[in-house]
């Protein structure tokens, strides 16, 4: 990728580094269900940021109604610059109530900046959908591009109803990925890339992860130290020299954000100083 091409990154705290600290925004927990099994993955609902203040976290799953109204009051509060996105707590594109409140939301308030991210299993066949709704900006996050370690990762997939594990899982889940990105980058959607860096399983793949999005037309890529969980809470969280060499070796591919909070699926406000306030009732 050009180097002018891949610097150009959006004025958008989650993908660049220079807005982190200036633009606020909100993650409105509207998808539930996942369509795959990560390792490392807590899904916990109804609990405050006192009990967890990590991917997959919120204090309740929200209806398109209510999320819509949550959206006007945030821009109210923050301006038209800042971001609304649908982070989980699980898949998004697994959701159909994403899409619901994505065009609630793209018609009553047209001028909202949106994004969303997912595992990229349901990417391809959502890009029409996205487009629609204006979505902006798509995290997709990818944690190997060979199968036999993402195996290791992502226990199965949900393929055409199916529970697919192992390789073959991994295998799909690759190729589905692939396919959206480069569908997305096509369609003018401003792809960042999301890797949990694990310890002992994909830390010394993540740079092969980077050429590789790279080439495909990823923007940015997020590298991010595993919060130990799941059936990966034996593990530890790789040492701060191990990520700050990732940084380095992934940078000659692809730009790097280095500033991400791994945020709950609630999160709302400039990144690492929200509060959540959500009104179950609202």
């Amino acid at each position: 990728m050009p180097l002018s091409i891949k610097n150009k990154l959006p004025d958008h705290p989650c993908m660049n580094d220079q807005a982190h600290h200036r633009v606020a925004r909100i993650h409105l927990p509207v998808a539930l269900n996942c369509n795959i099994q990560c390792a490392y993955c807590e899904r916990r609902i109804d609990v405050d940021r006192s009990m967890s203040d990590r991917p997959g976290s919120c204090e309740t799953i929200m209806t398109p109604e209510q999320a819509v109204r949550e959206a006007r009051d945030f821009l109210g509060d923050w301006g038209r610059h800042a971001i609304v996105g649908i982070a989980g707590p699980g898949d998004p594109l697994a959701n159909s109530q994403t899409f619901d409140t994505l065009a609630l939301v793209s018609r009553e308030l047209p001028d909202a900046r949106l994004c969303l991210c997912t595992n990229g299993l349901n990417l391809t066949d959502s890009i029409e959908r996205l487009k629609a709704s204006r979505v902006a900006y798509v995290t997709v996050t990818i944690n190997g591009v060979d199968p036999k370690i993402t195996s290791r990762i992502h226990s199965w997939v949900m393929d055409q109803g199916e529970k697919k594990g192992g390789v073959d899982g991994a295998a799909i889940l690759l190729e589905k990925q692939i396919s959206g990105i480069e569908k997305a980058v096509a369609a003018g959607i401003f792809i960042k890339v999301n890797t949990v860096a694990i310890p002992d399983i994909n830390i010394s793949h993540i740079p092969v992860i980077a050429k590789t999005v790279a080439r495909l037309g990823a923007g940015v890529m997020n590298i991010m130290p595993l919060i130990p969980g799941g059936t990966f809470s034996h593990f530890k969280a790789p040492a701060p020299v191990i990520m700050s060499q990732l940084y380095k070796d992934c940078s000659q591919h692809v730009s790097v954000f280095k500033s991400c909070k791994q945020c709950r699926a609630d999160a709302r406000g400039i990144p690492g100083k929200e509060r959540c306030t959500w009104k179950k009732t609202a």
